[in-house]
């Protein structure tokens, strides 16, 4: 679910200005205190661990990347053959077949290209040519690359999430139905320097208050700043 419509709201998309844009990233991390939300450092790591939360709302999928990690200590062990010790690990997290299947793919293919498991060589490329790399792996869209390339690589992304759609959504900001549709639309829109934190504080924003259904309104760190708000409960003066 991506914003919640409202009988009889109709949102003008006024977009903030790129002023407001900072004062909103402002209130959010010190909202939130821009969390990493678990992401490793590590950029083979991080990716294995992105695999696993995708199309899942189960907080567990911590739990079974630290499984994995602690029966496979080197990623090079997890070859073809041990695919269903791979799936079995996962199984508690749902779509163990296909994410284990993604996952040993991944591997193999890191193993033809680099010799070992490992992303290492990324960290030389630009932006765009490791994002390339990354899409040409096994399952691994836009959205889980740049993850990659904001979480693990340091690069000045944002990647667009349901919460990140979402949020931008209801400040004004131009997007699109989806948020895979939106990616660019709402990355141009962020300054460079305050891409990590909208993206990590957005995760955190849409998780507790910015709700798909029932948001919090009352309780929200930006409402000041909202488009959503404004046209639920009338003008607002904007700071």
């Amino acid at each position: 679910m991506f914003a919640d419509p409202v009988p009889g709201l109709k949102m003008k998309s006024r977009a903030p200005k790129s002023e407001e844009i900072w004062k909103i990233a402002t209130a959010l991390e010190r909202a939130y205190g821009s969390p990493r939300h678990g992401n490793p450092r590590n950029p083979l790591d991080d990716l294995i661990y992105i695999i696993l939360s995708t199309r899942t709302r189960d907080p567990s999928f911590g739990r079974t990347f630290r499984r994995l990690k602690r029966r496979f200590p080197s990623w090079n062990a997890v070859l073809p053959g041990r695919k269903s010790e791979v799936q079995r690990i996962l199984a508690p997290g749902g779509l163990s077949r296909l994410k284990a299947r993604q996952i040993v793919s991944v591997l193999s293919r890191l193993r033809q290209r680099f010799g070992r498991a490992t992303l290492a060589p990324l960290g030389r490329l630009p932006d765009l040519e490791a994002e390339a790399y990354l899409t040409s792996l096994p399952g691994v869209g836009p959205k889980i690359a740049k993850c990659v390339l904001m979480y693990a690589l340091g690069r000045k992304v944002l990647p667009v999430d349901v919460h990140v759609h979402r949020v931008a959504t209801r400040l004004g900001l131009k997007t699109k139905k989806r948020p895979d549709t939106s990616q660019a639309l709402v990355e141009r829109a962020v300054p460079l320097d305050l891409r990590y934190s909208f993206h990590v504080n957005a995760i955190a924003h849409g998780r507790s208050v910015c709700l798909s259904r029932g948001p919090l309104c009352d309780r929200c760190p930006i409402s000041r700043w909202c488009e959503y708000y404004r046209c639920r409960r009338g003008p607002k003066r904007r700071g």
